[in-house]
């Protein structure tokens, strides 16, 4: 009985041995590592069996101590403070280095190379000339830039109530770029006999040429109107330049005597103008000589009539465009009924 009741204290001190044993054979095994075993001896290692319960029989006094296995573990060695930091070493292959060539930029020198120098004549578009026939050895043009414009006028006995014979001319007007004065002294010069005029700058005759002169310096470059009467022994009874005109497109009514034949040349838009105006009497009526051309020319492009009251009476206009011309024709001139006008226009 009493060998049973000491049996806990026993256990108790065996495990206290055991306990013990343990942690010194750990400080030994720590301080001394296990040797590794020879290979010869070809003894397969220790294997580490849990440990065993004690099992004390009722023996006399003959206490049984359970035998010490010492599990033997290669010993752990922790750092202290943080890891160890594994030093990877690249070992780079130095690689053969192109260095590729300095490219080396020229700047070319900048060439400015000037548009050619254009010629433009701010007068250009003057398109109007001297017409043929016009005396410029009498009554030439100074310093003109450009023409505006040129016409030769016949004007038969019908028309000059004041003048049995023709009464001719030639009209022109110029632009010059050099001042007043001077235009008006060259023309007094020319004149042998200078007459007085409030309106012409100049006005005399030469050679049987009735001359005049009148500068408008208005505007830059002055206009300049110069015109010239023929002789009266020129011996020109109708309009050279008037050969050409259309009289059987443009048919003149019941025609009794011609009054007057007009060529002009212009600048006008776009391109300048040259036109022919014939004017006559006729035997008829005003309204039949209305029924006539309206009859031939009321299909026209642009046809239209325009009526207006001059100081003699009604005047109607026709115009529009057929064969080519833009056309223009007047019935009642000035209010005259007997008096018919056709004007005939095309470009130049």
């Amino acid at each position: 009985m009493r060998v049973l009741k000491e049996l806990p204290r026993l256990l108790m001190v065996v495990m206290v041995l055991a306990v013990f044993n343990l942690a010194a054979c750990t400080t030994s095994t720590e301080n001394d590592p296990p040797q590794t075993g020879d290979p010869a001896t070809n003894n397969p290692p220790s294997e580490t069996s849990p440990p065993q319960q004690t099992t004390t029989q009722s023996a006399p006094s003959t206490t049984q101590a359970t035998p010490t296995v010492t599990h033997s573990r290669p010993a752990t060695t922790f750092p202290t403070s943080a890891p160890p930091v594994t030093s990877i070493t690249s070992t780079q292959t130095p690689g053969t280095t192109t260095t590729a060539p300095v490219t080396t930029t020229t700047q070319a020198e900048v060439t400015v190379t000037s548009p050619p120098t254009t010629t433009h004549d701010p007068y250009s578009h003057y398109r109007g000339y001297l017409l043929e026939g016009y005396p410029e050895d009498i009554w030439p043009l100074y310093e003109s830039v450009g023409i505006e414009s040129c016409s030769l006028s016949v004007h038969y006995p019908a028309y000059n109530n004041l003048y049995s014979g023709y009464s001719n001319s030639y009209s022109v007007v110029y632009k010059s770029i050099v001042d007043k004065a001077d235009i008006v002294e060259h023309y007094l010069e020319l004149l042998p006999f200078p007459q007085e005029s409030s309106w012409y700058d100049a006005i005399g005759v030469i050679d049987g040429y009735t001359l005049s002169v009148r500068v408008d310096a208005g505007r830059s470059p002055a206009d300049v109107y110069i015109s010239v009467g023929l002789p009266d022994d020129s011996g020109m009874t109708y309009n050279p330049l008037m050969t050409g005109f259309p009289e059987s497109q443009f048919p003149l009514y019941e025609v009794n005597e011609t009054w007057a034949e007009i060529v002009v040349v212009n600048s006008n838009p776009p391109s300048g103008e040259q036109f022919s105006e014939i004017y006559f009497s006729h035997s008829g009526t005003a309204s039949e000589a209305l029924g006539f051309y309206r009859g031939l020319f009321a299909g026209a492009e642009g046809y239209k009539e325009v009526t207006v009251e001059e100081w003699q009476g009604e005047e109607v206009t026709l115009s529009g465009y057929m064969h080519g011309y833009n056309f223009q024709i007047v019935v009642g001139v000035w209010g005259n009924s007997e008096i018919i006008q056709i004007k005939l226009v095309q470009p130049l």
